[in-house]
């Protein structure tokens, strides 16, 4: 769970660090786009060479390219399937994307088996597919994925080249003769330049959608996550519990008192407390809890693999924590101390639809103040 107010220590500090939450869910859909698009590419093309060899059997380049194309829908449909029934470890954005450039590189060097060098680094088909390939590793929203799939593209067909400048020369007559073309090193240095300016294009996409994500999925004053975002990913998490009858809880919290600070100090005082209790709240928690900005001075919780009970005495020992905390205030000698009141609520014991457990835990947020503020209320009978 990052915030945007994270600073970034390096300029590869992104080479190790974990994406947020928010993007690892999008490079997830896009992982599965990306699955569905690879096996209907790779079947379409199946078709080119599947009609070539049916047309001139004699050809022993469209054999190559049948049996290639082959190969890739097997392995593009087993992808699917995998990733369709939620098979996605970590590595696997990298491993299809790095599988997609080898695939190219394989057809390219697979010409060299029929005698055909200059078709594997004249192509005008084969080559430009790197391009799709190196386009759909930003739909994984990572950077690196791009990076490396770039990288590895730009070396496996560097590598194309070298074997063909050193086995079949330019001046070789035979080859020379070829309808592929000729060998020119200032024409190959410039494929592998494009692949690498296509690299760059690919990260600043990836970058510039980064930064809007965050924009749209976090609140502009704490830096938490909005109610936007929170009600997707709360929706996500209940199925989530749903499917693999797993606890979770879901927490509504409100400053106590909270208009009397804007009253009292004004209004830049109150943006102050905001932002230091957010800063207790996001410290308190797990970094697999979600915590937003709910409303107002309204924050919600989410935390999964957590009982309702369990999540009553994680939010009481912070209730305690913050009402002994003093918050510095804008300006000369100026600190407040502050309480807030909360409602808690769980799967299954409140029910196992969204609106249900939210409504839950709002009424006895309502309690909560009904009894005086600065206390948790949850269920009556503790489910763990």
């Amino acid at each position: 769970m990052a915030r945007p107010s994270q600073t970034i220590a390096t300029p590869l500090h992104w080479l190790w660090v974990s994406r947020a939450s928010e993007l690892t869910d999008a490079g997830e859909t896009g992982e599965l786009l990306v699955a569905r698009a690879r096996l209907a590419f790779a079947a379409l093309v199946l078709m080119v060479p599947l009609v070539s060899v049916i047309r001139e059997p004699a050809q022993s380049e469209n054999w190559v390219g049948l049996a290639a194309a082959a190969i890739s829908t097997i392995i593009g449909a087993a992808v699917l399937v995998a990733v369709r029934y939620g098979w996605r470890p970590q590595w696997l954005g990298f491993a299809t994307s790095l599988y997609d450039v080898t695939v190219i590189s394989l057809v390219l060097a697979s010409f060299f088996s029929v005698g055909l060098p200059y078709m594997a680094v004249n192509s005008r088909v084969t080559f430009e597919i790197y391009f799709l390939a190196i386009a759909t590793s930003a739909l994984r929203y990572d950077r690196r994925v791009c990076l490396i799939t770039g990288i590895v593209a730009a070396l496996q067909y560097a590598l194309i080249v070298w074997i063909t400048a050193q086995r079949w020369p330019a001046g070789d007559a035979m080859i020379g003769m070829s309808p592929y073309g000729t060998f020119s090193a200032a024409d190959q240095a410039g494929r592998i330049i494009v692949l690498l300016v296509a690299t760059a294009l690919s990260m600043t996409l990836v970058d510039r959608t980064e930064r809007l994500r965050v924009l749209s999925t976090h609140d502009g004053l704490t830096k938490l996550y909005n109610r936007a975002y929170f009600d997707e990913r709360f929706e996500q998490e209940v199925l989530r519990a749903r499917r693999y009858k797993r606890p979770l809880a879901v927490v509504i919290v409100d400053l106590d008192h909270f208009k009397d600070v804007n009253d009292h100090h004004g209004h830049l005082a109150g943006d102050a407390v905001l932002r230091r209790f957010a800063e207790l709240l996001y410290d308190s928690v797990r970094r697999t809890d979600i915590v937003a900005r709910y409303g107002g001075e309204e924050f919600a919780i989410i935390f999964p693999e957590t009982t309702a009970g369990g999540a009553v005495g994680k939010i009481a020992q912070l209730c305690a924590q913050v009402a002994e905390a003093t918050i510095e205030l804008p300006g000369a000698n100026r600190q407040v101390r502050l309480t807030f009141s909360a409602g808690v609520a769980g799967m299954p014991g409140d029910g196992d639809l969204a609106e249900d457990l939210i409504a839950q835990a709002d009424a006895r947020l309502l309690n909560a103040k009904a009894s005086g503020r600065q206390c948790v209320k949850g269920p009556e009978a503790p489910s763990d």
